[in-house]
């Protein structure tokens, strides 16, 4: 899991006009938005075409510990949603015969801690695995995944615990060349999905009056 944050420049401005300052303050309300990717790890080891690798995330689990590492209350929280999703390949083995593998496929989800459907997150067509060694690729997301994903986030903050199951699904026709026990496709990747969340925050700020009423 890879996380980063985006703290508003209000925030460090402030910081400096109060240093050193005697001037009154006042409590404000800002809105801080932070961007978090959660990122899954799939290994292939592959002597077919056709191939399904499942990896679990405990969603809640990852997003606790990103609140609690930044001193946030799950309360603070007024929203939540995704915004885009990417893959990167990280290790790759030339095969023997042949330099790449071309891939096509998608990347499913489902919760598995209640009853419900499986739906694609990502789709990729016609991805070089050479390609995307060591580069971060946009991916193309879907619909019904990004509702699956909204709805668990929802779900977060109404107290639930989300646990997700991602997988890599792969059909007949979708690698060039078919992999084989002759020639076997092997290769690592991540695949992150990113989404924003929206929390409150209260800070000091001068008093642009200096605590005169300046009703008309």
């Amino acid at each position: 899991m890879k996380t980063r944050f985006l703290i508003p420049v209000l925030l460090v401005l402030l910081a400096f006009a109060l240093s050193g300052s005697d001037c009154l303050l006042y409590e404000k309300v800002l809105d801080v938005v932070f961007l978090h990717s959660t990122c899954v790890d799939f290994e292939q080891v592959e002597d077919s075409d056709n191939f399904t690798t499942p990896e679990i995330v405990d969603y809640a689990d990852e997003i606790d510990g990103i609140l609690e590492d930044n001193d946030i209350d799950k309360s603070d929280i007024t929203q939540a949603h995704v915004v885009s999703a990417s893959y990167e390949v990280t290790d790759f083995t030339v095969p023997a015969t042949h330099d790449d593998w071309v891939i096509s496929g998608e990347i499913t989800v489902t919760r598995t801690d209640v009853a419900g459907p499986t739906v694609t997150i990502v789709e990729y067509t016609s991805q070089s695995v050479a390609d995307a060694l060591g580069t971060r690729t946009p991916a193309t997301l879907v619909q019904d995944g990004v509702d699956l994903l909204n709805d668990a986030l929802d779900d977060y903050l109404a107290g639930e615990m989300p646990v997700l199951e991602f997988a890599v699904v792969s059909e007949t026709g979708d690698v060039t060349p078919s992999p084989s026990p002759s020639d076997v496709m092997e290769f690592d990747w991540t695949a992150c999905i990113a989404f924003h969340i929206v929390a409150t925050m209260t800070t000091d700020a001068p008093d642009p009056f200096g605590g005169y009423d300046v009703t008309p």
